[in-house]
């Protein structure tokens, strides 16, 4: 299977470049094979308070891994 076509870098600017966005402090697909990646973000203003790590789908697009990621910040 091919690797994702998704990267970190491309999650982050979805999520926002300034240092207020959710930030992406670590990143670790589980499988070569696998289409499940994991972040640690730190919520910052999008979700203050809030840092863990967030499962997501790498073949999804980077807006909608985004969109996975403050909604697993925030919960």
């Amino acid at each position: 299977m091919p690797a994702p076509t998704i990267t970190p870098a491309a999650v982050q600017a979805a999520l926002g470049s300034t240092p207020m966005n959710a930030t992406i402090t670590h990143a670790r697909q589980t499988d070569v094979s696998s289409t499940a990646g994991c972040y640690y973000v730190i919520g910052n203003c999008d979700a203050p308070g809030r840092a863990r790590w967030c499962d997501v789908t790498n073949t999804d697009s980077a807006a909608t891994q985004a969109a996975a990621i403050l909604v697993k910040l925030r919960q």
